[in-house]
C-alpha cells in the first residue's frame, strides 16, 4: 500500500489542530514566509537599537530572504501558548515578585519545542519541517500577524484581541503549500499610549519597536557586564510593565500547566541569590528561562535592586 503524500497545508490541518488543542495551544494559524516587518527591523538595526545583540544583525539578510536558508519552505504553522498573567501571592522581597511572568514556570523554549515536535508528526511525513521557538532568524511576531493571530502593538508585543499578549509564540516551517487563509486582524491600539507612558526608561519607540540599550528586559537578561544607567523598577529578570497596563490583557487565557508559577520562587527571598554558588543557581532554575541571565547576571541585578531599595525605589 502506497502512503498518500499531501502537498497542501489544508490537507494536514485537521490533524495539526487536533494535536495543538490537546497540547494546550490556544490559537493556531498559518502564514507564508515573507516578513512584512523586515523593513522596520532593518531600520531598528541601522539605529543600533539591538545594542550588543550582534547575532540579530548577522541574521538580518535571512530575515529579508528566508528562501536563502530554507529554499524548500512554503508555509509556517504558528501557535500561541499562554503563560501566567498574574503573579502568585508572595511575601515582600520574594523572588517571584521580581521575575517577568513568562519566567515563573518552565523554560518556554523546551515546552513549545515539545509541542511543535508533536505537531510535526502530522506534517513531517509529507515533506520537510523545521521548528523555531524564539531562536531563529525569522520574526515569530510578524509570522503570527500574517497568520491572523493578532497585531504587533505599540509596545512591540503581539496582541490577540481575545486573550491579550501573555502568550508564547512557536513556529513550524513546512514544505507544504500554504492554502490556509487567515481572518483579517485589525490594529486595535487606537490612540492608547498606556504602554509608552508607563515604561520607566522610555524604551518604547514611536514606531512600535524597543530601544534595547535602555530596555529593562534587555539589561537584566541579555546584557553582559555592568548594567546601563537605568532604573530596574523592581525587576531582576525581564519586565512586564508595558503588559500590565495594557487594556487588552483584561481577559487572558488560562495558564498552560507548564508555566504555572513555581512555589520555590515564592519561598525564596531574592537576596538569597547574592550568596548562591553555581550549583544552587542551577538547582533553583532547572529547566527555567532564567538561566539565560546566568548566575553572575542575576547577582548583578539583585545587587542593583538592593541599591534601589535603599533609595526607596524597589517594588514589594
Amino acid at each position: 500500500m502506497i502512503k498518500q503524500l499531501f502537498t497542501r497545508l489544508s490537507e494536514v490541518w485537521p490533524a495539526v489542530e487536533r494535536i495543538a488543542r490537546a497540547e494546550g495551544v490556544v490559537r493556531i494559524g498559518a502564514s507564508d514566509l515573507d516578513d512584512t516587518h523586515s523593513g522596520l527591523f532593518d531600520e531598528w538595526i541601522e539605529h543600533g537599537h539591538h545594542a550588543t545583540m550582534r547575532y540579530l544583525e548577522k541574521s538580518a539578510s535571512i530575515r529579508r530572504h528566508p528562501e536563502g536558508r530554507f529554499p524548500w519552505a512554503k508555509s509556517a504553522v504558528v501557535i500561541l501558548v499562554p503563560y501566567a498573567s498574574t503573579r502568585p501571592d508572595a511575601p515582600p522581597g520574594a523572588l517571584s515578585n521580581h521575575l517577568a511572568r513568562y519566567a515563573l514556570g518552565d523554560d518556554y523554549h523546551e515546552v513549545l519545542d515539545g509541542i511543535l515536535r508533536k505537531i510535526e508528526t502530522a506534517a513531517a511525513p509529507h515533506g520537510k519541517t523545521w521548528r523555531y521557538v524564539d531562536t531563529g532568524p525569522l520574526s515569530d511576531r510578524s509570522l503570527a500577524t500574517q497568520a491572523g493571530l493578532g497585531w504587533i502593538a505599540k509596545n512591540a508585543m503581539l496582541i490577540n484581541e481575545e486573550i491579550g499578549s501573555y502568550t508564547f509564540i512557536g513556529t513550524l516551517l513546512t514544505s507544504l503549500e500554504n492554502d490556509i487563509a487567515p481572518d483579517p486582524v485589525a490594529d486595535r491600539c487606537g490612540t492608547c499610549t498606556r504602554c509608552l507612558d508607563a515604561c520607566p526608561t522610555d524604551a518604547i519607540l514611536p514606531n512600535r519597536t524597543v530601544a534595547s540599550d535602555i530596555c529593562i528586559s534587555y539589561a537584566t537578561i541579555e546584557h553582559r557586564g555592568p548594567l546601563p544607567d537605568i532604573t530596574l523598577a523592581g525587576n531582576a529578570f525581564g519586565c512586564d510593565i508595558c503588559q500590565e497596563v495594557c487594556p487588552w490583557n483584561n481577559s487572558p487565557a488560562a495558564t498552560h500547566l507548564s508555566f504555572a508559577p513555581r512555589d520555590e520562587y515564592r519561598a525564596t527571598p531574592i537576596t538569597d541569590l547574592l550568596r548562591y554558588e553555581q550549583s544552587d543557581f542551577s538547582t533553583l532554575f532547572r529547566k527555567s528561562a532564567v538561566k539565560r541571565a546566568r548566575l553572575a547576571g542575576m547577582q548583578r541585578n539583585v545587587a542593583a535592586l538592593t541599591e534601589e531599595e535603599s533609595r526607596g525605589m524597589l517594588k514589594p
